[in-house]
């Protein structure tokens, strides 16, 4: 195991440039959405890779500092598994928990409501947990698992826009982060 100080602000700023580049390469290989007419921030959201294959890929709009948000995430799991794992974290669940299997199955078992999104411009089925404050929903596109998560945002106002460009949703993070810096 190796110690390592802080970054200096070079180094910091390298680092987040490289996740950068493998968020470019990765986006084609996995559609994002975005919300269509949006007009708040943006930003990158969850990123996973399975060794080099892009297997879950986030946009965030809103931040964990706006009132209002929802991060729209592309799987190629099951999107209700990730809509799951997705409430766990909410509330803070995690597997090392002494209750964990009790409570995991009891959100996993929750039926959950249908509701039509639109998404490019065609109505596709989802289905929903929660409520008017936080919510959830999960459904497939063109073969994808699709979840979102929303935060003080109506759910019925959601139209899903495939994004190709993640360009403004970097620019948007590296201004995140250079508010939370201080910079």
């Amino acid at each position: 195991m190796r110690i390592v100080g802080q970054l200096t602000p070079d180094e910091f700023w390298r680092r987040v440039e490289s996740g950068e580049e493998q968020v470019r390469a990765g986006a084609g290989s996995l559609p994002p959405y975005g919300l269509d007419g949006w007009d708040g921030p943006i930003m990158i959201g969850d990123w996973e890779w399975q060794g080099k294959k892009l297997i879950l890929a986030g946009l965030a709009h809103g931040t964990p500092d706006t009132n209002s948000a929802v991060e729209v995430v592309t799987t190629v799991h099951d999107p209700r598994r990730q809509a799951v794992r997705s409430m766990e974290r909410a509330i803070g669940l995690t597997p090392i928990d002494a209750d964990y299997a009790r409570r995991h199955r009891a959100i996993q078992d929750v039926p959950g409501s249908e509701i039509q999104i639109r998404v490019n411009g065609r109505s596709t089925a989802f289905t929903t947990w929660g409520g008017r404050e936080r919510w959830w929903a999960a459904g497939t596109v063109d073969g994808r698992g699709v979840v979102l998560e929303g935060r003080r945002h109506p759910l019925e106002q959601v139209d899903l826009v495939r994004v190709d460009d993640v360009e403004p949703y970097l620019a948007g993070r590296r201004e995140y982060i250079r508010e939370c810096r201080g910079e």
